[in-house]
């Protein structure tokens, strides 16, 4: 047994007494156990969506009133263990440690309870007040599963709360017990591990007799951060070596992996309690089942999800197309635009510019929000809430491993032909930072619908249907290259299939609402003043002649090396800012919207390509910036850059013999 002192994890500083409420609550939980659903209820709509400090990790924060005390809340990012896997857990552990929250209110999934008390248990070993949340207990008893509450607290020692946090039951409960629970010392349960494990504590009790019990664990572990955040460096450094030659004797002597025999002494211990506190009976075959068992099953459920993944690039290209013609030529134009041209039309060019150009970076902003992000955010709730993402990502996790991603990499890989910009947003689900960097680059080349604009409305207007195909085509084919690449040599964890297949359920409505605002707000935060930097930018570049420098200046690569109009290039800055833009101005700069009377089929065709591989929109790159951060965003964009100007040569060789 290990005796854990409250004095581990002591670094919750000076920095508290400066905290402005009268406590701080942190949701832990497994991904999909109803602990997003929970926090929305508590805090409404308005909490804040920040990153953890040096990382991209982001931490919703609430505030709650409760007994004339102010709390704050915080919805930490859903994880399996307090392992060092991926930056969702590490940020976990940084969190508890460094800012020690008051209470943990731990939410299990009562249908799936074995696999929940695993984090449970790592969490007990913290000594920080905590109380179970036992949440989605209708949906365990529709699958013939019921959990005695009472047994279950008497055995962690903790109290627990029967909840269903999608209808909002017990959770008033779960916050008058968490205040209760403040500052009590509660008599955990602790892990029986096995005998050589027990060994080698007592080693390190006898070496290190002031060093809290929790740090040696970790360091027998060999979770050098958890021991680096706890110990100052003489002690951490004596702990983490002393504790590598114990690991390395034990399975030298035994056999043995230590991690391996830890967590199978874990989960022997979930297992133990969910014998002891859970009775199962014979449900009726459900329809819920037999949907289940289509879903998921090799034929039908690849059927079933290209389905789901066509309808939902068809509803979020129709209704947010709709919705982007609406706003753009019902409201923006004539009540906006028009007028500010109207208006500076006597102003000096320089303010002129910048005033409309700011304008049209509003305008792109709110069609761009409103009607993809939106879309896409209430579409992916409804997935997340009713389960089938789960399901999707376990039948497409081989394929997608091939490419160096989790099989959750589906949906925002399929999204980005709706908009790069919720697509690049929703990459932060994802387990590692590797594959974010990857997915990111992926879905950066991805055509997107305003790419699909000039597809459409370049090459196959004036060059033909099955060219505009043929772009999508060698899209494909560049995309399964750049990934089967990246997936080979990126260096980086590899995250395996650990995703729990959560049971079906109806999605709730109001929560749908929450979480696609809550979502899709993020785009007016991060993105939404960046696009407006970037708008008022061109437009005084443009006034001052800077385009017209930069034009004389590329105009050996876009006439010598591409074979293009020297205006063409103009027409991709342009693009920066929004990618149909670059058709738009190309039209305005030829002096004519009959593009085949001044370009040539391969010119035009070249120009689409370009189009679509080259520089993200300012958007996008927004996004990048604050999911991967300026070096990797950097990164990305030169090599679009790159591999636009390398595609674009073969094309000008090639492409006289095809088209």
């Amino acid at each position: 047994m290990i005796e854990i002192s409250s004095s581990c994890c002591t670094s919750k500083s000076e920095d508290n007494s400066k905290n402005p409420y009268d406590m701080t609550i942190a949701f832990i939980g497994n991904p999909s156990v109803g602990k997003s659903v929970f926090f929305s209820r508590l805090t409404g709509v308005g909490v804040e969506v920040s990153n953890y400090p040096g990382t991209t990790v982001a931490l919703k924060r609430g505030i709650v009133k409760a007994r004339g005390k102010t709390i704050e809340v915080v919805d930490l990012p859903g994880i399996y263990s307090l392992g060092t896997t991926n930056e969702d857990e590490k940020v976990t552990k940084r969190f508890l440690i460094e800012d020690r929250p008051d209470i943990i209110v731990n939410v299990l999934d009562a249908s799936r309870l074995e696999r929940n008390l695993y984090l449970t248990l790592q969490l007990l070993e913290l000594d920080i007040p905590m109380v179970i949340a036992l949440n989605q207990v209708d949906l365990a008893a529709d699958l013939g599963i019921l959990v005695d509450a009472d047994s279950l607290s008497e055995m962690l020692g903790l109290p627990v709360v029967p909840t269903v946090a999608t209808w909002g039951i017990g959770l008033d409960d779960v916050m008058l017990v968490a205040l209760a629970e403040r500052g009590k010392n509660q008599e955990h349960h602790r892990v029986g591990y096995s005998p050589w494990i027990r060994q080698a504590f007592s080693s390190l009790d006898y070496a290190f007799p002031s060093t809290p019990p929790s740090v040696k664990t970790a360091a027998l572990l060999n979770d050098a951060e958890f021991v680096e955040l706890c110990c100052m460096p003489p002690e951490a450094n004596a702990l983490l070596s002393s504790a590598r030659r114990l690991r390395q004797n034990l399975e030298m002597e035994h056999g043995i992996s230590v991690p391996d025999t830890v967590a199978r002494d874990l989960y022997g211990e979930a297992g133990y309690i969910v014998d002891s506190v859970v009775s199962r009976f014979e449900p009726k075959k459900s329809l819920r089942e037999r949907i289940d068992a289509i879903l998921t099953s090799p034929n039908f459920g690849i059927a079933v999800l290209v389905s789901a993944l066509l309808l939902t690039f068809l509803l979020v290209f129709r209704v947010g197309g709709f919705l982007e013609t609406w706003i753009v030529n019902e409201v923006f134009e004539p009540y906006v635009i028009q007028p500010a041209e109207a208006v500076t039309s006597d102003m000096p060019l320089v303010l002129r510019n910048l005033i409309v150009y700011s304008l049209r970076g509003v305008e792109a902003g709110f069609a761009i929000a409103i009607p993809y992000i939106a879309v896409f955010y209430a579409i992916l709730s409804i997935f997340e809430d009713s389960g089938y993402l789960t399901r999707a990502a376990f039948l497409l996790d081989n394929l997608t491993h091939k490419l160096g991603l989790h099989g959750r990499a589906v949906i925002p890989l399929v999204l980005g032909f709706g908009c790069n910009v919720p697509a690049i947003m929703a990459v932060h689900a994802l387990g590692t930072r590797r594959e974010k960097r990857i997915a990111s680059i992926l879905i950066s080349l991805i055509p997107c619908s305003a790419r699909t604009v000039i597809i459409l409305g370049l090459v196959g207007t004036f060059v033909g249907f099955w060219a505009a195909v043929s772009i999508y085509i060698l899209e494909v084919i560049i995309i399964v290259s750049v990934g089967w690449i990246l997936g080979k040599s990126l260096p980086g964890q590899r995250s395996g299939f650990i995703m729990e297949m959560t049971p079906l359920r109806r999605p709730e409505l109001k929560s749908t609402i929450r979480k696609t605002w809550m979502k899709s707000r993020e785009f007016f935060y991060i993105a939404f003043p960046l696009l407006l930097v970037g708008s008022a930018f061109l437009g005084i570049a443009d006034a001052l002649g800077l385009l017209s420098i930069f034009q004389d200046f590329v105009e050996p690569i876009s006439v010598g090396l591409l074979g293009l109009p020297a205006f063409a290039a103009t027409a991709l800055v342009f693009g920066i800012l929004r990618k149909e833009m670059a058709l738009q101005i190309l039209a305005v700069l030829a002096g004519t919207a009959n593009f085949a009377a001044v370009l040539t089929p391969v010119q035009m065709y070249q120009f689409a390509v370009i189009t679509t591989i080259y520089v993200p929109c300012v958007a996008t790159i927004a996004v990048l910036k604050h999911e991967l951060g300026i070096r990797d965003t950097a990164l990305i964009v030169s090599f679009t850059i790159f591999l636009a100007l390398g595609v674009g040569i073969l094309i000008r060789i090639f492409g006289p013999s095809f088209l």
